[in-house]
């Protein structure tokens, strides 16, 4: 069973071969086991080709001795062969001297020594050979290796066979093979070392990029978040140093969200309070001194309408929490939209409160299709035109401007209010924003209205962009894709239906 050892914050297992000792043992096996087969079969390969050799040598001398001795013999009177039948040894004995480091024996067909004279037993090997195989044997004499080859000599008209036996000392090829093996295994020993020095190299190339992406995982792991892995190359090592930066900088990108969500929750909830703490302060001084107070009815009326002003203050601020909650949680069916119907709407709830501050409302509008949630677009439209009248002043232009684009439909409010320094418009879709608190209070704003409207944008997989100029106005630009596969005329034909 294997264990697991916690060291530095991080859990490794406590049992197993490190991936550098695993690489060097594999090359140093693989090479030391390729050398050795090699070598030893080179070193076989050699001596079988030295043994064949001499076997073939010596098989040819025993067959020239053979043809000699029988050549030799048949040159001679019959009668001459039947007077001296010792001529036979002779001849036998005048081949034998003329033999130089072998040693030749003459045997007769019923396997007794012919030459020389000795008292001795005939081989085995005899028995096995006839007139037209010749046969060989390898035996040990004294710690010597020795070749016996044997053939048939037959003398014809004397109606004889004789065998013919060489003996040669073979040791020469044993001690050749021994000394190759000798020096092998010197050459071996340094082989062996320098494989070991090239292993360790190669293991170290091999697993020094892993040595480091693992130093870079226990930094990371550590809290070190902006340390990254090396990516050299182009193989799987590098590949995984890549995917390591690539994991590494989501997991940075998604914790630095989580921070920036954190810190906008605080902020969220600290303005939250904040904007509950002021009307309700409001309402429970009015309300304690309409209650304790002895007021004359202008100051009851007075104190009333403060109390009522505050209170729709908190109802326009739930409302606004309640539509950006409804947004997050609900799922919405999208339909296509007659642009002139939808933004003919929100010219109509603006107008009113348009005109009560002595401003102009003008709608330009194009015919087309938007593709979308209806009741979501209004309010997407109806916050951005209040949003406009809020920065204007009397005698201000308000525009609805409404075209058709490629692949979709493009909807443009714009005014010529006080507008928005740069550095403001990457906060005003925060929750509880107010460029001026003053004034968005005065209105009976919460600073709610841009979130709102960024989160139907998104929701619609729209595109929005906001230019303000202090002192000239605003423009919101919103385009809205119509989806692959719907047209107008789909549209058109669908609405006919």
């Amino acid at each position: 069973m294997q264990g697991l050892v916690k060291n530095g914050g991080y859990y490794r297992s406590g049992v197993g071969m490190r991936l550098f000792w695993k690489v060097f043992l594999s090359i140093f096996i693989l090479i030391s086991v390729s050398f050795s087969v090699c070598g030893t079969w080179m070193i076989q390969a050699a001596f079988h080709s030295l043994y064949e050799r001499e076997i073939e040598m010596c098989n040819t001398e025993n067959e020239m001795y053979g043809i000699a001795f029988k050549n030799t013999v048949e040159a001679l009177p019959i009668s001459y062969l039947e007077k001296h039948p010792a001529v036979i040894k002779e001849v036998a004995q005048s081949l034998g001297e003329k033999m130089v480091g072998k040693e030749l024996r003459i045997w007769d067909k019923e396997g007794n020594l012919v030459y020389p004279e000795q008292d001795e037993t005939a081989p085995g090997l005899l028995g096995q050979i006839d007139e037209t195989v010749s046969g060989y044997e390898i035996y040990k004499e004294k710690d010597r290796y020795m070749l016996r080859v044997a053939s048939i000599a037959v003398i014809q008209f004397v109606d004889a066979n004789y065998y013919i036996e060489t003996i040669s000392d073979i040791n020469g090829i044993y001690e050749q093979r021994d000394s190759m093996i000798t020096a092998y295994q010197i050459i071996i020993v340094i082989l062996l070392f320098g494989t070991s020095m090239v292993s360790l190299m190669l293991s170290y190339l091999l697993t020094f990029r892993l040595h480091n992406l693992s130093k870079i995982t226990r930094s990371f792991a550590k809290g070190d978040y902006e340390a990254r892995a090396n990516e050299t190359g182009t193989d799987e090592i590098g590949m995984l140093a890549k995917d390591f930066n690539f994991m590494a900088d989501s997991l940075d990108e998604k914790m630095k969200e989580l921070t920036d969500h954190a810190k906008n929750q605080e902020a969220f909830t600290s303005a939250f309070a904040h904007e509950l703490k002021t009307p309700l302060t409001a309402i429970i001084g009015y309300a304690d001194m309409i209650r304790s107070m002895d007021l004359s009815t202008e100051e009851k009326i007075k104190a009333a309408g403060y109390v009522y002003s505050q209170g729709k203050r908190l109802e326009a601020l739930s409302f606004k929490l309640m539509e950006l909650f409804v947004l997050q949680k609900n799922k919405f069916e999208f339909h296509s939209i007659d642009a002139e119907y939808l933004l003919e709407n929100v010219f109509d709830l603006a107008e009113v409160a348009v005109l009560e501050k002595d401003m102009v409302l003008k709608r330009e509008v194009e015919s087309g299709k938007i593709y979308g949630e209806k009741d979501l677009l209004i309010s997407l439209f109806a916050n951005l035109t209040d949003n406009a009248r809020k920065a204007s002043t009397a005698g201000n232009t308000i525009w609805i401007k409404g075209k058709k684009v490629e692949g979709g439909y493009q909807v443009v409010i714009a005014d010529e209010g006080k507008g928005m320094p740069k550095e403001e418009l990457a906060h005003i879709t925060q929750a509880f924003y107010m460029i001026d608190k003053s004034r968005s209070r005065k209105e009976g704003g919460a600073g709610l209205g841009m979130t709102l409207c960024s989160e139907i944008v998104v929701l619609h997989h729209a595109d929005w962009q906001i230019d303000s100029e202090e002192g000239k106005g605003t423009t919101v630009t919103v385009t809205l894709p119509l989806p692959k596969g719907i047209t107008e005329e789909k549209d058109e034909e669908r609405d006919e239906e």
